[in-house]
Parts: structure tokens; C-alpha cells; sequence
């Protein structure tokens, strides 16, 4: 088997791969979980905010 035969059905197979992920993907039961991935780079700041400065937290850099 060749490109000459599976050729003409490549771009079908792509269509429908396109159409089928995009409904997947604009499905409203997975949208909490596309909102919570989407909220989880900013979701630990508030977490690594060091609450008190440690001489050791800080490397030396605020030294002078």
C-alpha cells in the first residue's frame, strides 16, 4: 500500500479527526476541568509567598 491508495482519504481523516477533538474539547461537561487547569499556574503564588524572611529563604541576595 501506497499514498496512491490512502492519498484521497487523508484529508477526510483529518476532517474528522478536527471535528471530533474540537467537540471533545468544546464539551461542557469537561469545562470545570479545562477552567481549573487553565486557574493552576496562579493558583500557588499565594502559596510561595514566604510568610516571614528567613536568612536562609533568601540567599544573600537582600543583603547589603
Amino acid at each position: 500500500m501506497s499514498y496512491e491508495v490512502y492519498g484521497p482519504y487523508l484529508p477526510v481523516i483529518m476532517l474528522i479527526t478536527f471535528v471530533a477533538l474540537f467537540i471533545w474539547v468544546a464539551n461542557p461537561k469537561n469545562s470545570k476541568k479545562y477552567d481549573e487547569a487553565a486557574q493552576a499556574p496562579f493558583a500557588d503564588e499565594e502559596q510561595d509567598k514566604p510568610k516571614t524572611q528567613d536568612s536562609d529563604a533568601s540567599n544573600g541576595r537582600n543583603d547589603k
